[in-house]
């Protein structure tokens, strides 16, 4: 009898599982917005109301100002005082290093002063060209070289050629500055006087203190 019940349940359940229940509520196809159409046609509506060359020239201008104008670099301070200082450019080849014919002239793990091959010829200043005493203190340089670069740490590019009156680079992302181990400017690198060394001098400016 039991076996009977269990067999008439199961058959009853397996029915059940077969059995149409109808629809349940509405249904609907799934449909994906089409990003491509959309992207258009907003582009579309934008270039008609005049938006979309507005957003242009705003976007135009902040990469002039980005490029005439970069973000300064962090950390360093106005010199309050004269300071000279030593800088060992030496390194430490990490591969061998070969010319264009193949042959190594620097092995790895060797220790390489540039400057015993190639002398430093030239004087590079740091300036904070927002700052107007730095701009009337590097009126008052005189190079022994005949090359010079000015470097800027903040400022603006065109405002600076157009007051020193000589090309204008900027140290993007401090990398000299870091590489130098510049705190303060104005400053400036020159060859040591025994060739194998730069010379960084700092130079505090008037009313800095």
């Amino acid at each position: 009898m039991k076996r009977a019940c269990l067999m008439l349940l199961l058959c009853g359940l397996s029915a059940a599982r077969a059995a149409d229940l109808g629809t349940w509520g509405d249904l609907y196809p799934i449909a994906e917005p089409d990003l491509v159409g959309t992207i258009k046609q907003r582009l579309g509506d934008m270039e008609k109301s005049g938006e979309l060359a507005q957003k242009q020239d705003e976007f135009k201008q902040r990469v002039i100002e980005k490029s005439l104008r970069p973000a300064p670099v962090r950390g360093l301070a106005i010199a309050q005082e004269n300071t000279t200082r030593l800088y060992d450019p030496t390194f430490v080849v990490s591969q061998d290093i070969r010319d264009h014919q193949g042959t190594v002239f620097a092995k790895k793990g060797q220790r390489v002063n540039p400057l015993d091959s190639v002398p430093f010829a030239q004087t590079l200043y740091f300036i904070d060209a927002d700052d107007p005493r730095q701009l009337a203190w590097f009126g008052t340089q005189k190079a022994d070289t005949l090359s010079i670069k000015v470097i800027l740490v903040n400022g603006d590019i065109a405002q600076a050629t157009k007051a020193l009156g000589t090309r204008i680079y900027f140290d993007q992302d401090g990398v000299l500055s870091k590489k130098f181990g510049l705190t303060a400017v104005p400053a400036r690198v020159i060859a040591a006087p025994d060739g194998h060394h730069l010379q960084i001098d700092t130079f505090a400016v008037e009313g800095s203190k």
